[in-house]
């Protein structure tokens, strides 16, 4: 479910001065992945990750970066087929856009609603397939007209591209809202799949494997504030594609180790530095280890953590299995250490195996 919004403020002029704190201005530093303009923000927001993986030489595109400090950021697609409502040059935002490729071509509008002096803005997204309206869909309400839309292919099972819709809802740390509209194999039925919804701000899809196919790339938000507050928290990368018309999570396949190598270096190297700190360390330490796991290093992670998490730390320490329509919680677990508690969400994350066993439990 959606956060409740929490960033309305007045008129257009004044959401984008407050947007620039939130999206346009990452106010922490953020490391960087070069293919066409993509760079991932820091999975360590209070370190300083600097990340340059050797791509292929790709064609030069825009710089303008958006994203807050847990945020994916993209530099601004230039092509044809990706259209973005807000432009950080303007003090107008575009509320009509489309984009087309081949048969397939999608519009979007806004409509605007005002209630005891706060805006509200609606996006409608529409769909043509050969001339002809197959799917139209309103987007959730959000303070200010941010969204994204383009014509990606994702999926290498279909003949058809698909329309890739990211909104930005508004909310602390929150949210960009991802679905993507797609077809059966000879066009004649649209659907929509929901990617979720991430930290931050609408970005395009890229093809970051050099496959001639396009993933969606965002940091793994179940992380976020899991053993540490949103300052403290850290994150591994988590890349999305669809196949067959489903959303997959292809984070551990091999092409993408890379990514994960990369983001492990830079790791690294903020490690000494993080492990000083008096507290804070085990939202760093649990993205760590999850890290080292994606890269066939868990038993190094595993006990890197051991060596130096903190231990007088409880965040994280009691969990909810379940919840009943109310929020009340029916099924909790309590932990007995960090390490106990890491495994198991490291186990129920996909991260590894239940049958895990450190060489080493204490030290």
């Amino acid at each position: 479910m959606a956060p409740k919004n929490s960033c309305h403020n007045g008129d257009w002029k004044n959401q984008r001065s407050n947007l620039g704190e939130m999206i346009v201005m990452a106010p922490y530093q953020s490391f960087h992945i070069g293919l066409l303009g993509l760079a991932l923000a820091s999975v360590w927001p209070l370190s300083a990750c600097a990340i340059t993986p050797s791509f292929p030489p790709a064609v030069e595109q825009n710089q303008q970066v958006n994203g807050d400090r847990q945020e994916v950021q993209l530099a601004q697609n230039s092509d044809t087929y990706t259209f973005e409502t807000f432009d950080p040059n303007s003090d107008e935002p575009k509320l009509n856009g489309k984009v087309e490729k081949g048969d397939v071509s999608a519009s979007i509008s806004y409509r605007q609603e005002k209630h005891d002096g706060y805006e509200s803005w609606f996006p409608t997204v529409t769909v043509k397939f050969k001339n002809k309206i197959v799917a139209t869909l309103e987007g959730s309400e959000s303070p200010m007209p941010i969204a994204l839309l383009q014509i990606t292919d994702m999926d290498r099972d279909n003949p058809y591209p698909a329309v890739l819709f990211a909104t930005y809802t508004g909310g602390a740390h929150c949210c960009n809202e991802v679905k993507v509209f797609t077809s059966n194999q000879n066009g004649s039925d649209w659907s929509v799949r929901d990617f979720g919804f991430f930290n931050g701000g609408p970005h395009p899809a890229e093809d970051l494997n050099n496959d001639g196919w396009d993933e969606y790339v965002e940091v793994d938000n179940r992380f976020l504030y899991l053993f540490s507050s949103y300052a403290g928290s850290a994150a591994p990368a988590q890349i999305w594609a669809l196949q067959n018309g489903q959303v997959v999570d292809v984070s551990f396949e091999p092409s993408f180790q890379f990514i994960h190598r990369e983001n492990a270096q830079s790791m690294e190297k903020d490690l000494p530095e993080i492990v000083a700190q008096d507290s804070e360390k085990n939202g760093f330490l649990a993205a760590y280890v999850a890290n080292k796991a994606l890269i066939g290093e868990l038993d190094e992670g595993w006990q890197t953590m051991l060596k130096y998490y903190d231990r007088e730390s409880d965040w994280g320490l009691t969990n909810c299995l379940e919840y009943d329509d109310q929020s009340n919680c029916l099924n909790e677990v309590k932990y007995d250490s960090y390490p106990d508690a890491l495994r198991a969400f490291l186990v129920e994350a996909g991260y590894i195996e239940a049958k895990f066993e450190a060489e080493n439990n204490t030290l």
